[in-house]
């Protein structure tokens, strides 16, 4: 049985859809999800605490807030429009996937990078440059530094990762390193 949760709109021709950009993401369990998705008119601290992500720009793109339900994978976007409650909102079942993926993506080319052209297996990436070359904006508590830290930790290639105020500070293990300088290669004798 194929279960979903959908909106349904009566004798449209069709739909309205809008290109959303997703700024930030609410991390919420499955009791947080439903409490807020069953008051979506309530003063809400985590939207008036990110009440800047929330814009439409000159080219008419929705700048919004994810809050997303970790449990069950279904989101709601909100645009507050500079209010303190979800003034617009867009149900988006089945988010998670999709948000996984690009967080996966994103992690991949970062490790990626790193592995190419680091020389001993430190490597930083910056948070401006993470948004300049795959479009994610990495701030304080903004939720998806929290996704992308949890994937590249999660990743074999990291031995270790730390959290700076601008960028993820990195090691990766040198067996996945492909540019080490001579003196720091694994001698290839210890593997016999």
């Amino acid at each position: 049985m194929l279960i979903t949760k959908a909106i349904f709109e009566r004798k449209i021709s069709e739909f309205d859809t809008q290109n959303c950009v997703i700024e930030g993401i609410a991390i919420m369990s499955e009791d947080e999800f439903e409490e807020f998705s069953n008051n979506l008119l309530e003063d809400r601290d985590f939207i008036i605490d990110r009440k800047e992500e929330m814009f439409i720009d000159s080219i008419g793109q929705i700048h919004g807030l994810l809050a997303l339900n970790m449990e069950s994978g279904d989101g709601i976007l909100i645009d507050s429009q500079g209010h303190k409650y979800a003034r617009y909102t867009a149900f988006m079942p089945n988010i998670k996937p999709y948000i996984e993926q690009q967080i996966s993506m994103v992690a991949e080319q970062i490790i990626k990078e790193a592995a190419e052209n680091t020389s001993n297996g430190s490597w930083a990436i910056y948070f401006d440059e993470i948004e300049e070359s795959h479009g994610i904006v990495i701030k304080e508590n903004n939720g998806i530094g929290t996704l992308l830290l949890d994937e590249l930790t999660s990743r074999d290639e990291i031995a270790e990762i730390e959290v700076l105020d601008d960028c993820f500070d990195m090691t990766i293990y040198l067996d996945y390193c492909n540019n080490l300088d001579e003196e720091i290669k694994p001698s290839q004798n210890m593997n016999m």
